[in-house]
């Protein structure tokens, strides 16, 4: 989480402890290297749908503009592509899968990279598949569950990812009472597939905006 959040949450006397349950790493092959670097030199849509696999494919380019469309989530995925191919480069942008496949749905390539890591979801290649996309997958990072055994129940609990909420009750169970927050509807079903307790989901996929979320809820309760 950043450090600014952090001192939002203190500035409004909310104690927040920020315990990562995943990490991730690049997992680009020579092989895959030499594959981006000749999509490089192509013209192409491309879809990213996390900072992460952002980072990974720029690694890649050596500086290289590629004539790229893309099409991105919001939040921090698109700050990551604006800041190296531009904002003018993004020819869609969603808040989650659904949303972004009905903006890839509306150009009439019919082929589409999909930069992605091993836990991406199905939600996104198979709405595209079933619209008669031809989506090519890279998997150019991985993410691994790092589940921490808690020993404190928490009034509330922010999710940032599937992924997270798996790693986090393979090894814990959430107080009934506990108020869940996530950065988006793609987090929050996860969440309401496995739990009762009310999800409130972030208006966008942006850590600032989830944190001002939170804070926003708890100055409604002190009311």
């Amino acid at each position: 989480m950043p450090e600014e959040s952090s001192a939002q949450f203190s500035a409004h006397n909310i104690i927040c402890d920020e315990i990562p349950f995943i990490e991730t790493k690049e997992t680009v092959t020579d092989e895959i290297r030499s594959s981006i670097v000749a999509l490089a030199h192509e013209k192409k849509a491309i879809i990213f749908t996390s900072a992460q696999a952002v980072s990974a494919v720029i690694d890649c380019l050596g500086n290289k503009q590629p004539d790229w469309q893309i099409f991105c989530i919001s939040g921090a995925t698109k700050k990551a592509v604006v800041d190296y191919f531009g904002a003018d480069k993004i020819l869609g942008l969603g808040d989650d899968a659904i949303d972004l496949s009905r903006q890839i749905e509306s150009v009439s390539a019919q082929e589409i990279v999909f930069f992605c890591g091993n836990k991406r979801l199905d939600t996104l290649p198979v709405l595209l598949s079933d619209k008669g996309f031809r989506v090519s997958e890279c998997n150019v990072y991985e993410t691994a569950l790092t589940p921490v055994k808690l020993n404190q129940d928490y009034n509330a609990i922010l999710f940032f990812s599937p992924s997270g909420v798996e790693s986090y009750l393979s090894e814990n169970e959430i107080p009934a009472s506990a108020v869940l927050f996530s950065i988006g509807k793609t987090t929050a079903k996860a969440l309401q597939q496995k739990v009762p307790n009310e999800v409130i989901i972030s208006a966008k996929p942006d850590k600032h905006i989830l944190v001002q979320t939170v804070i926003d809820f708890y100055k409604k309760q002190t009311r």
